[in-house]
Parts: C-alpha cells; structure tokens; sequence
C-alpha cells in the first residue's frame, strides 16, 4: 500500500455526545467540519438536553449543505450518560476510524492529522490524545491532577499500556475494534472501560500530545468526583473479572 492510499484510507466518524452544550456545540461542529478530507461523518448525540441545544441543532440540520461530510443528529429521550451517548454513536459510525470529540472546548481538532500519525505510519492500532506532556498547568486544580495521576498510574500497573492520559478525551480506535469491545458503561467510566478492554487484549497504543484549555465548573464541566471513582473501579473491575 503506498503512503498516498494508506493516508487516504484513514477517514474518521467524529462522535460528539452532547448535554446542555448550546453555547459552544454549533462552534465544535463547525471546527470538526472544517478537518476534511479526514473527516468524512459528524455523529452528535444530543443526551437529553434541557436548553436550547435541540433547536440549536435541528435549525443547523436544516441547513447542512457540506457536501464532504454527512451530519447525523441523535435525539436521546432523556439524559442516559456519555457512556450511552457514544455507544449510539458507534452504532451510527460508517467511517473506518472513530473518534470521540466533547462537546465544549476543551480539545481542538486542528490535533486530528497529529492523532492519526501513528496509525498512518503503522505504529499503533490505537491513539489516546495527552493533554499533560508538560506536566499539570498550574491552572488545573488540585483535585483534577490527583484523579488524572491515579486513573493513569491504575491503567499501567493493571494493564502495562504505558498510557500517559488514560481520561483524555481524545481516543482514537478502528471503528470495527470498538465494536468488537462490546461497551456497555453509560457514563464516562466508559473510557476506563475501553481502556481496560483494549489493556486485556494487549492492543498497541500510541500518545498524543494535544493542546487543552480547560474549563472550570462555573463554565460547565459536568465531570465530578464520583466519576474518578467509577474510573477507578471499572479498571479493577475488568482486571479481576479477566482471571476468572
């Protein structure tokens, strides 16, 4: 396979779960829209939301003229989890590669050529997106650089993957693998479960250092501490189930 037709057979679906986002979900998508020819489909599920981000996407629905790229919009009945919003969206995905993309701001899809690098050089079958090559900014406080420190020490004592941000959101897998793991978390320990099933079947996984600009929880990150706990305990959970 020459490099030009590996490249071209790199095309992704961009799943973007979403819940109460109206205020950056139409400025996402049209970041995501803007990565052709590497994307190829945009997938948001809309969880339930109780603001204005419906209307927000129906009235863009209605006007979707890119003719690169198809626009699926998943309407959820009530607010079932990003766990649950994902696995809609990997039942919708037609491309060969997936990609998680959040809603808000945070990660910047100007890193989807970096992310696909290792894929395309045949140095990895998986890409997790690092948000910390550098360390921790100052900015990041301290109760969400203890649980990014514990959730990826966890994965690489139980799963030897040598992850450097197993809770970024940026993990990109063959569409026909992440079907393959049979996901069922519906909230975001759904990335420690991908992790742990990827981990157990010793699947070779690149890292990706990716620009973040976090946001605080006044601005809307809905992550809390319960889900560091989730985290933790669906990576022992799928480490013991794995020697019975």
């Amino acid at each position: 396979m020459t490099a030009e037709k590996q490249w071209a057979d790199i095309t992704l679906s961009i799943a973007i779960p979403c819940y109460n986002e109206e205020l950056t979900v139409i400025e996402m998508i049209a970041k995501v829209a803007k990565q052709t020819p590497l994307v190829r489909q945009i997938i948001v599920v809309n969880d339930g939301s109780t603001d204005k981000t419906h209307q927000k996407l129906a009235d863009l629905a209605g006007a979707w003229t890119n003719p690169q790229i198809s626009l699926n919009i998943i309407e959820q009945d009530h607010n079932r989890g990003k766990g649950a919003a994902v696995r809609k969206a990997i039942e919708a995905a037609t491309e060969p590669f997936f990609l998680i993309q959040d809603a808000d701001l945070e990660l910047t899809p100007l890193d989807y050529r970096e992310l696909c690098q290792p894929i395309r050089d045949g140095e990895a079958d998986v890409v997790y997106g690092d948000r910390f090559p550098n360390g921790f900014p100052e900015t990041l406080n301290i109760l969400s650089r203890t649980a990014n420190w514990i959730v990826s020490t966890l994965t690489n004592a139980l799963y030897k993957m040598g992850i450097k941000d197993q809770a970024c959101g940026y993990k990109l897998v063959p569409t026909s693998l992440i079907r393959e793991l049979n996901l069922t978390s519906n909230g975001f320990e759904i990335c420690s479960e991908m992790t742990a099933k990827l981990g157990l079947r010793r699947t070779q996984v690149s890292n990706v250092p990716v620009l973040y600009d976090p946001r605080t929880f006044s601005q809307g990150k809905k992550i809390r501490w319960k889900d560091g706990i989730l985290a933790v305990y669906t990576l022992l959970k799928y480490r013991l189930l794995s020697f019975i």
